[in-house]
């Protein structure tokens, strides 16, 4: 089977945060399930390289927005790799190649007639002598009340159209904004409201239920064409005679990296990228962001795809997360309330950041990161459960058999127990759900805690050696197949692992180690963090 995971592109305008670890994680594990499974997969992302918050920082820092973006994007990168991402292609929408296709696609939109012109009265600032479009807006929110930037509301999810924006202000100089006649590009998003609400309808059970419940309510409001175009210096140029000063609006250009990158790719390998992007082919499109991209990839998104008239696929699997806090206040960049990956990185194991925010996945609420809960997670669950089954019988097995024991029967119920296990993670983590998937192994990690105290190995080694040889046979089977299932989830750890058990695979199955011979070098996977550490991280400024 042939499956496409799309990751949302961030912009290139700042550092890599933990919103974007919880909500991009999903779509590694799943990837790296998929794999395991020897299915063909294709994991894409990328530098959201234009758009109105490049300009402003560009502005702001005296910078051109390739200085801007060009830093941001090798940033970007690294942490991404660090983290454990296992990216096919991580690509920007300033490269050449996803220019060249946009370009094209908005030529045949034109043509097609699902573009028009309309003149306009457009926001203008007078100080800066510019139109402002989105982010170089500031004002408030008409159907909240809220503080915004741009034309869409963090706080109610709206996208809006900026001449409905009250009390704006130049986000550059801060003054009010005037008005200015202009005309713009305007996508007919509405011809496609019947086709999208076939879409949320026909996959209300493959789509996580904030993606749903937010679609069918932007549906029953009435989906609005879309402007296309924009006054802006950087960006994709409108193929379009009589908009040479204009380029294409973000939001229609950024969604289609996700076929621009797998396109790339698949042309790289010599791979058909139409099987994994067109209908009637044997393949499953995931897309993987957060609560406040969702209409982006419910909604114009598809509404993109259709348009093209080229049988394209509609994405399979919508895994959209709820929001994250930080020490119960809300994440925000602009405010400087955030966590950097790096910060992280810096500080602690790649596995120990993705286990917590996988174990924590904000799936179906909002969740609340807090540095005495992130330092807990590593010693109370990575060391004290999984780490700790590991060195205890790793360790005991090379200092009482000398790293040797003999091949035995694997206890039928610890053998049942273990298939029934990768046949139910394998569906949770199918459907997007992980973190019900890292909970069970973590589950079934206690119960192994409990056999290796109750079978007691280090009495029976005094008193009967085939018995203790049989128990401690059972516990590194549980460890290799464990092992196998935390592989998506805790790559780093794993290698190291199978490093220790002298043995890997690449196969998502049950399977029985045979001829165990432990390495001499087993060391803890995970350092205990002292509790000192939480007070320290909270009164770091950590941007």
């Amino acid at each position: 089977m042939n499956i496409l995971i799309g990751i949302s592109w961030p912009f290139a305008n700042g550092d890599l945060h933990i919103g974007h670890a919880a909500s991009s994680l999903p779509g590694d594990v799943i990837a790296r399930y998929h794999r395991l499974k020897g299915n063909n997969v294709i994991l894409v992302s990328g530098s959201d390289c234009h758009g109105t918050p490049i300009d402003v920082k560009a502005l702001q820092e005296k910078k051109t927005a390739k200085e801007i973006v060009d830093s941001c994007h090798e940033k970007f990168s690294k942490d991404f790799k660090d983290l454990g991402f296992s990216f096919d292609l991580y690509n920007r929408t300033d490269d050449p190649y996803h220019k060249d296709f946009v370009k094209e696609q908005f030529k045949k939109y034109y043509d097609y007639g699902y573009l028009y012109e309309k003149k306009e009265e457009q926001l203008y600032c007078k100080h800066c002598n510019l139109f402002l479009a989105d982010r170089y807006i500031i004002g408030v929110c008409p159907k909240c009340g809220a503080d915004i930037k741009g034309d869409e509301c963090e706080k109610c999810g709206s996208l809006l159209e900026i001449n409905d924006v009250e009390r704006t202000k130049c986000a550059i100089c801060g003054n009010p904004t005037n008005i200015k006649q202009t005309k713009n590009l305007y996508f007919s998003l509405s011809k496609f409201q019947h086709n999208l609400r076939d879409l949320v309808n026909s996959n209300k059970d493959n789509w996580r239920e904030n993606a749903v419940l937010f679609t069918k309510r932007y549906l029953d409001e009435g989906v609005p064409d879309r402007c296309a175009s924009r006054s802006l210096n950087w960006g994709i140029e409108i193929p379009i005679t009589g908009y040479e000063d204009k380029k294409i609006y973000g939001w229609f250009e950024n969604v289609w990296g996700y076929v621009t990158a797998s396109k790339k790719y698949c042309e790289q390998y010599n791979l058909d990228w139409e099987e994994f992007w067109k209908q009637d082919r044997n393949n499953k499109i995931y897309l993987v962001h957060a609560k406040d991209n969702i209409p982006f990839h419910t909604v114009i998104f598809p509404s993109l795809l259709l348009g093209t008239k080229q049988n394209y696929k509609l994405p399979d699997k919508i895994v959209s997360d709820e929001y994250i806090t930080i020490e119960g206040e809300k994440l925000s960049k602009s405010k400087g309330n955030y966590i950097s990956i790096r910060h992280l990185l810096e500080r602690y194991p790649a596995d120990a950041i993705r286990y917590y925010f996988l174990i924590n996945n904000p799936d179906k609420r909002d969740f609340n990161f807090t540095w005495n809960g992130f330092i807990n997670s590593i010693n109370g669950e990575l060391l004290g459960k999984w780490g700790n089954f590991i060195n205890r019988t790793l360790i005991f097995i090379n200092k009482s058999f000398d790293g040797k024991i003999k091949n035995t029967q694997v206890d039928k119920d610890i053998e049942e127990k273990l298939k029934v296990l990768f046949n139910e993670v394998g569906i949770n983590i199918d459907n997007g759900d992980v973190k019900e998937g890292i909970n069970k192994i973590f589950d079934f990690i206690s119960f192994a805690n409990k056999y290796f105290d109750e079978k007691q190995p280090w009495v029976l080694a005094k008193n009967n050696v085939d018995a203790c040889n049989d128990v401690l046979y059972n516990c590194v089977n549980i460890i290799y197949n464990i092992n196998i299932l935390l592989k998506p989830y805790l790559p780093f750890s794993c290698e190291k692992v199978e490093e220790y058990l002298n043995n890997k695979t690449s196969k998502w199955e049950y399977n029985v180690i045979s001829n165990v011979f432990i390495s001499k070098n087993v060391k803890p996977l995970y350092e205990r963090y002292d509790k000192n550490v939480i007070e320290e991280e909270k009164n770091r400024l950590c941007r």
